[in-house]
């Protein structure tokens, strides 16, 4: 059991369109209140990610996990093959009882092939269980890697304070059902949906538009939708959905919004690569020491191959070891990313996370000039300065 003393303290910012920055607000009382101990981990909430790789006969493999609730060899495990899988975080599961708590999901294929993935389900109780599709271009099933993450949070009481995090699933028609809508700020989220396959998403009280955006499409009556971030402002993102044949489509989705995360605090990096590099404006990191480490994300591009680099004072509190995975959405019109590498090099006070990713229209065509968002998520929180 891994355990710390650890006082919070909120911060973290990155990507975006185009509008000027705001300030996040401060002294968010949707934050936990961290005096004690974590265990298990250095999470400030329910979280658990991994990278699935393919095994030599083709079946789903766990190469990377991290879990807030336990450690050692039963913290996640993958099955499946073929374009089908399931992952389990042990211990990370609760019944959706109130608002929130069933949780965010977001999904990212890895690899060099064009084969998108998208969230089937998720839920279960003590464990999670996330099913998985990966689809060719063409619908088909299709075998890749992929990137999962997950977390989840209860709803507050209004707190009168901005939101510093929040996420929603949000159905075809355009709910988004309680159990699953989370707002730091306790207030729900809403959506307006603009058919076929447009969705304006309100996250109340956020203000601060330097912040992580993903989204991950929920599973539809035809293999391989996709959805993107469109754009988005001050307390708003318009999401859109478009089949496998690059023709908007009405799609269930999986939406994540933090200025500190996805999962609140934890260290890593965010940006909004636009096309060219990793906009300053709207690209951050948290290092080690929240305040006081030193980190940085940059991105250039090769073709139509874009690097994301997070670098700094980022690492584990302890021996465990201290692991990551990279997230990417697409941004503008409906289509996809995939993460084509992530590396890892040095040690604090200086290391180097590397990703590299590609990005394809809902028809699979490889984008010349990939615009996304990218969150690099590490299995370690920030300390206080």
């Amino acid at each position: 059991m891994r355990r710390f003393v650890l006082m919070l303290v909120w911060s973290l910012a990155a990507c975006a369109t185009e509008p000027s920055v705001e300030e996040p607000g401060a002294g968010d009382p949707g934050a936990p209140n961290i005096a004690e101990d974590v265990a298990y981990s250095f999470a400030y909430t329910p979280m658990g990610f991994a990278r699935v790789g393919m095994g030599p006969n083709g079946e789903a493999i766990v190469a990377v996990k991290f879990n807030s609730a336990i450690g050692g060899t039963a913290a996640v495990s993958a099955s499946g093959t073929g374009g089908n899988y399931s992952v389990t975080f042990f211990e990370l599961g609760v019944a959706p009882g109130m608002a929130g708590e069933g949780g965010n999901i977001q999904i990212t294929a890895e690899g060099t092939s064009s084969v998108r993935c998208r969230t089937i389900s998720w839920g279960g109780a003590p464990h999670l269980v996330a099913s998985v599709q990966c689809n060719a271009a063409d619908g088909s099933l299709a075998a890749t890697p992929f990137a999962i993450a997950f977390y989840r949070r209860t709803m507050p009481a209004p707190t009168g304070f901005p939101a510093s995090n929040a996420y929603a699933w949000v159905t075809t028609s355009g709910t988004a059902p309680s159990g699953y809508n989370y707002n730091s700020s306790g207030v729900a989220n809403t959506v307006t949906p603009t058919p076929p396959g447009k969705y304006l998403v309100a996250i109340s009280n956020a203000t601060n538009v330097n912040a992580s955006m993903m989204v991950t499409p929920y599973s539809g009556a035809l293999a391989g939708n996709v959805c993107s971030i469109v754009n988005w402002g001050t307390g708003f993102a318009n999401v859109e959905c478009r089949d496998r044949t690059g023709a908007l489509v009405d799609s269930a989705f999986s939406f994540s919004y933090a200025s500190s995360g996805p999962a609140p605090s934890q260290q890593g990096g965010h940006a909004w690569f636009d096309g060219t590099s990793a906009h300053p404006t709207y690209s951050n990191a948290l290092g080690k020491i929240e305040g006081c480490s030193p980190a940085s994300v940059s991105g250039s591009r090769a073709g139509s191959l874009a690097t994301i680099v997070v670098a700094g004072d980022l690492g584990p509190w302890d021996v465990s070891p201290f692991v990551r995975a990279s997230f990417a959405s697409s941004y503008g019109a409906a289509g996809y990313c995939k993460i084509e590498s992530l590396t890892a090099a040095g040690a604090p006070p200086m290391s180097v996370g590397t990703t590299t990713v590609r990005c394809y229209s809902a028809t699979g065509a490889v984008i010349a000039a990939p615009r996304f968002t990218l969150t690099h998520e590490t299995s370690d929180a920030a300390g206080p300065c």
